[in-house]
């Protein structure tokens, strides 16, 4: 139940974040040696006509045995043509002829990049098994056992458990999109929200035109909502701590509340000399309180690009998803 607990003094609680599903997916092992790619350039007509004639020039030179014209050829028409897909596979599978595994795992990678619901992938992910050195291969299983981990913390509430499987997960494939998309999601429920923001920031540029880019974005504007105020910190944290629970800083609170109590228990002894310098020190310590937590809502907030930044930048590239 702890993350439905309200802050103290009045900041909203996180509700939309239980309205956005945790992808659970696994990913592949194979997926971890597959880059980001960015968005191809869209073709004009007439590169598109040249990257025709090369792939029938190339095709040809296949069929008689003569891989290193094809690959050439191939090569030639998917630069002019980068959004096809068909392109992609054969040139790896030249590439693959010829025994150049780098660069054969790339094109075959690129090749379910643009095309990840192709009939032969499933036959093309075998093959990247295959072609993948040992240590890619067990670095991507252990990728698929961190991203189970995070699942299993996050249904049992364990959200920073949860963001630091799936940020283990990225570490290895940073172009993973469901990890990022899930740890924002922990860590909404954490209350990291300018944490939270700038995960579900990096997915939307991942993944420029996600299915759930609208809710995703009106997730983000909710969580933007309840990151703390610096005004509303200060005024708060005139009353000794309560600045510091304002910004989920409890133990920094414990120790101001206890401090100023002390200084006050130490005033009102008997003799009462110690009531001008207790009363001060109590004061003192308050304000300082009150001026630390103003200071930390204040860098959450800024911390966080302008909205319109955020868009633009969501154009800019695309990650890959469950295949």
């Amino acid at each position: 139940m702890r993350h439905r607990l309200l802050v103290v003094y009045g900041a909203a609680a996180p509700l939309a974040a239980q309205d956005l599903p945790l992808k659970r997916a696994l990913p592949l092992a194979t997926d971890v040696a597959c880059p980001t790619f960015p968005a191809p350039p869209t073709p004009v007509r007439s590169q598109i006509d040249e990257a025709n004639r090369l792939t029938t020039l190339g095709a040809e030179a296949a069929l008689e045995g003569d891989h290193q014209s094809a690959r050439d050829l191939f090569l030639q028409a998917a630069l002019l043509h980068q959004t096809d897909a068909s392109l992609a596979y054969r040139l790896g599978h030249e590439q693959d002829e010829m025994a150049d595994k780098p660069a054969a795992v790339l094109e075959y990678c690129r090749y379910l990049y643009l095309s990840p619901t192709a009939t032969d992938a499933s036959q093309i992910r075998d093959r990247l098994t295959a072609l993948l050195p040992s240590i890619d291969l067990g670095r991507g299983t252990a990728m698929v056992e961190r991203f189970r981990d995070g699942v299993r913390d996050y249904d049992q509430g364990d959200w920073a458990a949860a963001a630091e499987s799936f940020a283990d997960v990225t570490a290895l494939a940073p172009g993973f999109a469901p990890a990022v998309f899930n740890r924002a999601l922990a860590l909404s429920h954490a209350h990291h929200q300018a944490a939270a923001i700038r995960e579900f920031d990096h997915y939307l540029v991942l993944l420029p035109s996600a299915g759930d880019r609208a809710a995703v974005e009106q997730r983000q504007t909710e969580l933007r909502r309840q990151l703390p105020s610096a005004t509303t910190a200060f005024w708060i944290g005139l009353v000794p701590g309560a600045g510091q629970y304002y910004t989920r800083q409890a133990p920094l609170g414990l120790l101001v509340t206890g401090g100023a109590a002390g200084a006050v228990v130490w005033s009102a002894q008997p003799a009462h000399k110690n009531l001008p310098a207790g009363i001060g020190a109590a004061a003192g310590l308050t304000l300082l309180g009150a001026i630390e937590a103003a200071i930390v809502a204040h860098n959450r907030s800024s911390s966080l690009p302008p909205v319109a930044i955020v868009a633009s930048a969501g154009q800019v590239g695309l990650g890959f998803e469950i295949r």
